[in-house]
């Protein structure tokens, strides 16, 4: 079964959150100090909105890179006792991911000869 478009795409949403929000956010600021580029009362309404979806954006960016690093981390080990250990929270975080992550995860337990 696939993974959810959120899940495979997640770097993607969050990265275009970042952008759109961080534009809708300097759009308004540019209306509201500088000049009248045509926005009107809008401003602050985009203003709070291009906030919003920045915020949202970084939360889900800071997320995904904290999981990718801490999968990383796993990928690093050698041992295949310690990567025994920790196949659990390995595995958690691959299904969490989008899917490349969970085929790497399975070369690494191909390449230590677990499962």
């Amino acid at each position: 079964m696939p993974k959810p478009f959120e899940v495979e795409h997640a770097l993607a949403i969050a990265v275009s959150a970042l952008v759109i929000g961080g534009f809708l956010s300097a759009l308004s600021l540019v209306q509201i100090t500088v000049e009248d580029i045509g926005l009107g009362g809008w401003a602050y309404w985009l203003l709070a909105g291009g906030l919003i979806v920045f915020v949202v954006g970084l939360y889900l960016f800071i997320g995904y890179m904290r999981r990718a690093n801490e999968f990383e981390e796993y990928m690093k080990i050698e041992s295949k006792a310690e990567f025994k250990k920790k196949q659990d929270d390995a595995e958690y975080l691959a299904w969490r991911m989008p899917s490349k992550f969970g085929e790497r995860l399975q070369e690494k337990e191909d390449d230590l000869g677990i499962k």
